[in-house]
């Protein structure tokens, strides 16, 4: 089936788009007029139209991503040529939650300008950027192009410790997490920002369709799976919090233990413990896109002998909790007959 474009919406959807844009920009200059101190008057005007988009967009059926890209970009058109604000090539959230970006950052001058130009693409709360052992210029360059929070290391924290200082100093209501090796375009992210919105705890990345059959797949891969299949997800098959971008309930980040998120198969474990919902909404590719480095090259390489050996941590959690059969049931041994 040919995927839907934007070309493709019926143009009487992004007349009402942009019409319901035009009277929420009527609406909010009125309620603007009486109220001296309000909410609103603390919203950025790109927050005000983000929050007015959410009351319209909740309003009418859910539909497709084009649909959705279209008919906000629409809405925005209508509320901007009555405002007469700018609102350039920024993306609506679907939601009124705050959101925090969080972003682990070691030696990424390449790609961080990029990176941040997409977040600053959405309303974001937030964006906290955890440099860690970076000897090139990527502090300065965060903080001259950005007002984000910058938690700064001289030394390298390891993998993931930055995502779970991260999420700890967040007030936002979803955290976003992401590394500063590649950007990911504004409107990728939206999905699993939606997700949290409709009730997941946690939406992560669905890599599946860039992993291949399981017979040319490595080690990481199918450690991952396993994992999944021990705790009963064999439906989340190999995604796993070690992939970025997911997304999390600020709540469900304090449930796991932020400690926990510095060891990302453990936190998914406790998770799926915990009863927390867990999807992965949308696809990113992050296997061809990852940076190459020393330590992630060939077969064995260091990173990937880390993230199994986070695996086999999380594996001892779930024996010590479940058993050593984990969730596999004995099919033809009746064991129980010989305990004393």
């Amino acid at each position: 089936m040919k995927p839907l474009n934007a070309e493709d919406i019926p143009s009487v959807w992004k007349e009402n788009a942009y019409s319901a844009g035009f009277q929420a920009a009527i609406a909010a200059e009125s309620a603007h007029s009486v109220e001296k101190e309000s909410e609103a008057h603390k919203m950025s005007p790109y927050q005000q139209i983000n929050k007015s988009w959410n009351r319209w967009h909740h309003s009418v059926k859910q539909r497709s991503w084009p649909f959705y890209f279209a008919a906000a970009a629409k809405f925005a058109e209508g509320y901007c040529k009555h405002a007469k604000v700018y609102f350039g090539n920024r993306v609506l959230l679907p939601t009124d939650k705050t959101v925090a970006a969080i972003v682990m950052v070691m030696n990424e001058k390449d790609t961080i300008l990029q990176v941040i130009e997409q977040l600053q693409r959405m309303p974001l709360h937030e964006m906290i950027f955890v440099v860690n052992g970076s000897t090139d210029e990527s502090f300065e360059m965060i903080r001259n192009q950005s007002d984000a929070t910058i938690v700064h290391y001289q030394r390298a924290l390891g993998h993931d410790v930055g995502r779970a200082i991260g999420a700890k100093l967040a007030d936002s209501d979803i955290l976003l997490f992401l590394d500063g090796d590649f950007p990911v375009m504004a409107e990728q992210l939206v999905p699993f920002i939606d997700a949290i919105e409709r009730g997941t705890d946690i939406a992560l990345n669905n890599i599946t369709p860039y992993i291949g059959l399981f017979s040319g797949r490595d080690a990481v891969t199918t450690v991952k799976e396993f994992l999944n299949r021990s705790m009963s997800r064999g439906d989340l098959e190999a995604n796993s919090l070690t992939a970025v971008p997911h997304a999390m309930r600020k709540e469900a980040a304090g449930m796991i233990g932020y400690g926990n998120l510095a060891i990302p198969p453990k936190a998914q474990v406790i998770a799926i413990e915990k009863g927390l919902s867990i999807s992965a909404p949308a696809s990113v590719d992050v296997i061809t896109r990852n940076r190459i480095r020393a330590r992630n090259v060939g077969p064995n390489n260091v990173v990937s002998d880390m993230i199994i050996g986070d695996h086999i941590e999380a594996l001892k959690a779930v024996i010590d909790s479940k058993g050593s059969r984990l969730s596999f049931p004995d099919q033809i041994r009746h064991r129980q007959i010989i305990r004393v």
